[in-house]
């Protein structure tokens, strides 16, 4: 299981009940943990050495996802993630992300938009170079930057979630290496629309962005 189940280092001031729930999820979303796959709270609270508490709280929250469920008389079972909530997620996604872009387009300061340039300029290295580890923490820090420009705390919060979700389908396939130049495109246009401070184009594009991955994902991906 890898780090699903090493203990949690106490230099790690997150909450507890946090890291264990992004532990849980990616390893769901990721396929470490399978549909069906009990998840008993004691052993995993033993293995993680923290208390019960967090897990039995992060449980409940995997509840909430639909990312697992509870079964009498057999506990909390893995339920897995299926297209149709690969869907749902990039509609999600698809709404708060353009309103993420629009509200960073009118905030995003001269310096921001020179850094998005000189990690795009780093995506494309990576690219270059097959560096595909490397391409996807850049790609991160690339919406970081824009996620954090936009300045509102509620939506940085559902867009953490959401891009946790989604950074984690990777693990299923490399289909989305495939997409890679049209979306270097598509951070172009985005980075030019902050720069002529056009908040509605920002938000089509940022749309867009979302849309095409989207249809490309969906018609790549078989995950039944």
């Amino acid at each position: 299981m890898g780090s699903l189940y090493e203990k949690i280092e106490m230099t790690d001031l997150r909450p507890i009940r946090e890291i264990v729930l992004e532990r849980l999820r990616m390893a769901i979303i990721g396929g470490t943990l399978k549909p069906g796959d009990r998840l008993i709270e004691t052993d995993i609270a033993e293995k993680m050495g923290v208390s019960r508490t967090p897990v039995r709280e992060a449980f409940r929250q995997l509840e909430i996802e639909g990312l697992a469920e509870n079964i009498p008389r057999k506990g909390t079972v893995v339920k897995g993630i299926s297209k149709k909530d690969i869907l749902e997620i990039y509609e999600i996604r698809e709404v708060l992300e353009g309103l993420e872009f629009r509200l960073a387009c009118s905030k995003i300061t001269d310096s921001q938009i020179v850094m998005l340039k000189e990690k795009l300029a780093k995506m494309q290295e990576c690219i270059d170079n097959n560096d595909i580890t490397e391409y996807w923490k850049v790609h991160g820090e690339f919406h970081d930057i824009i996620l954090y420009s936009s300045g509102n705390q509620r939506l940085i919060d559902e867009m953490k979630q959401v891009y946790e979700y989604l950074s984690s389908l990777r693990n299923f396939t490399l289909v989305m290496n495939k997409r890679r130049e049209v979306a270097m495109k598509e951070h172009k246009l985005i980075i030019e629309a902050f720069e002529k401070k056009d908040e509605i184009l920002a938000e089509k594009v940022g749309r867009m962005h979302t849309v095409n991955a989207k249809k490309f994902l969906l018609k790549e991906i078989d995950l039944f």
